[in-house]
């Protein structure tokens, strides 16, 4: 299963914040950090502002901040505020509406599968994240 560019870009912005609990950080560093291109990332910080995730602090020693502790923040609810849970309700053989009225081979598979995709999801925090990532 694969997110969105900006959903893998909120992940991503707000695991680094994470790992850096109590840090503040401008959108340039937070640019250069993490290579996301800046028209996207500015969207994207006032975005995951918006949706309580982080603040802005302005002024000379301004920047972004965690609103809440990262042992606070699951993943489901970063999902959720960026695209959605109910991507995750999609028909894994691509159509629009269950054609099959839910005989197909795939669905209870997946029915069950996405099921644990957004356990997993509601069950694992920013602070999980970042214990077991290190790539930043």
């Amino acid at each position: 299963m694969n997110f969105s560019k900006t959903t893998s870009y909120a992940l991503s912005t707000l695991s680094f914040m994470a790992d850096h609990e109590g840090g503040k950080f401008s959108a340039k560093l937070l640019h250069k950090k993490l290579k996301i291109p800046w028209p996207y990332l500015r969207q994207l910080l006032t975005s995951l502002s918006k949706s309580g995730f982080i603040k802005s602090v302005q002024g000379r020693n301004g920047g972004f901040l965690l609103q809440r502790s990262a042992d606070q923040i699951t993943l489901a609810e970063i999902v959720d505020a960026v695209e959605g849970l109910d991507i995750l309700g999609t028909c894994i053989m691509g159509f629009n509406k269950c054609p099959f009225n839910h005989t197909c081979a795939m669905h209870e598979t997946w029915e069950t599968t996405r099921k644990s995709i957004v356990n997993i999801l509601s069950n694992t925090t920013l602070d999980q994240l970042k214990k077991s990532d290190n790539n930043h």
